[in-house]
């Protein structure tokens, strides 16, 4: 067991960050335009209401850098990524998130080699951010929009689970490829 805690705080470091961004910009956010902030069903993604806009001056005071990195652009996504499945039953979404996170907890603790273990700690702590967010709210709130300056914008919403996700999808990949050249020419790692 003591060789899955480093994993175990993995997914705890991924949850609480995730989770406590989203409390702060909530609380935030709630004290500038009320409770109705809480409301999934008042602000989403892909729907009439485009969204809280926060500019980094207003949070930080000041012009900083961030503001040409990206921007707080608040939304409840009630579907998957790129506010994909919006017209699907929470509950719905609830179960089958519910499903592949205790699966891979499986895969990781039962499966995984020891090079997938990192990146599937990652994806699952993500995950279940994003599941309790679905729980308490209905909704996934999501804040951050990536771009390049005035030049180019990301055409999704993020938050700190779904950063988690990404780069644990993204070390999984190149850990994959790695692993399966090593394994193509028998050479032991």
């Amino acid at each position: 067991m003591k060789k899955f805690l480093k994993y175990i705080a993995i997914i705890g470091i991924a949850f609480v960050a995730d989770f406590f961004s989203k409390t702060a910009l909530l609380g935030f956010l709630a004290a500038k335009y009320g409770n109705m902030v809480y409301d999934a069903n008042k602000i989403c993604a892909k729907c009439d209401i485009e969204g809280i806009f926060v500019s980094w001056k207003y949070i930080l005071g000041g012009d900083t850098w961030l503001s040409n990195l990206f921007n707080i652009q608040f939304v409840w996504n009630h579907g998957i990524s790129f506010s994909a499945l919006n017209s699907i039953m929470p509950i719905v979404l609830i179960l089958f998130g519910a499903i592949i996170i205790s699966y891979l907890f499986y895969y990781l603790f039962f499966k995984a080699a020891r090079y997938e273990k990192l990146a599937i700690s990652m994806i699952i702590g993500g995950a279940l951010g994003n599941l309790v967010d679905r729980i308490r709210f209905g909704a996934v709130a999501d804040f951050i929009q990536w771009h390049i300056g005035g030049l180019w914008t990301f055409p999704a919403i993020f938050n700190v689970g779904d950063m988690f996700i990404t780069f644990g999808v993204i070390i999984y990949l190149i850990n994959l490829f790695r692993n399966r050249k090593c394994c193509m020419c028998n050479c032991k790692k």
